[in-house]
C-alpha cells in the first residue's frame, strides 16, 4: 500500500513538473514559454537603422524603416494632404542615422509625432497617420 502511494504521488509530480509552462536552458536558467511583446504586436520591436543615401526623402525612409515589421504605409490616396506634404520632404541629415527605437517611436521621429499621430490597422498591416488637433497652444 505505502508503495502504491509513492508511485502515485511521484507520478502526479513528474506530470506537473511537465505541465509548467517554463524551458530550462541550461542548468540554472529557465524561460517562460511565452511570446515577446514585438512577436505580438511588431511595431514594439526594436530596430536601428542607418539610412543609405539612396533614401532621399522622408517617404523613402518610412517605406525603408517598414521594411521587415511586415507593415506597410497605407496607399497614398488614403493618406492625409499634410502627410502627403512632409513625405516629400527630403530626410534630415540629424535623422539618417535613427535608433535603436521601437519602430512605432521611429515612425513618429520621421513624420513628426507632434503634428501627426499614428493609426495602426492590424487586420492589413497597414499605417496611416492623422494630424494632431491644435487648440489654445494644447494639442489633442
Amino acid at each position: 500500500m505505502l508503495k502504491r502511494l509513492i508511485i502515485m504521488t511521484l507520478t502526479l509530480l513528474s506530470l506537473s513538473v511537465q505541465a509548467t509552462p517554463v524551458t530550462q536552458v541550461n542548468r540554472y536558467a529557465t524561460i517562460v514559454n511565452k511570446p515577446l511583446p514585438a512577436q505580438i504586436n511588431p511595431l514594439l520591436a526594436v530596430q536601428q537603422v542607418h539610412f543609405p543615401q539612396s533614401v532621399a526623402t522622408i517617404n523613402d525612409a518610412v517605406h525603408y524603416w517598414l521594411r521587415y515589421s511586415g507593415f506597410k504605409l497605407s496607399r497614398q490616396s488614403k493618406l492625409p494632404t499634410d502627410l502627403l506634404i512632409v513625405l516629400s520632404q527630403p530626410l534630415p541629415q540629424v535623422d539618417r542615422s535613427l535608433g535603436p527605437l521601437s519602430i512605432a517611436d521611429g515612425l513618429g521621429v520621421l513624420v513628426g509625432e507632434k503634428e501627426f499621430s499614428l493609426i495602426t490597422d492590424p487586420i492589413f498591416r497597414e499605417i496611416n497617420f492623422k494630424k494632431r488637433i491644435k487648440l489654445n497652444g494644447g494639442v489633442i
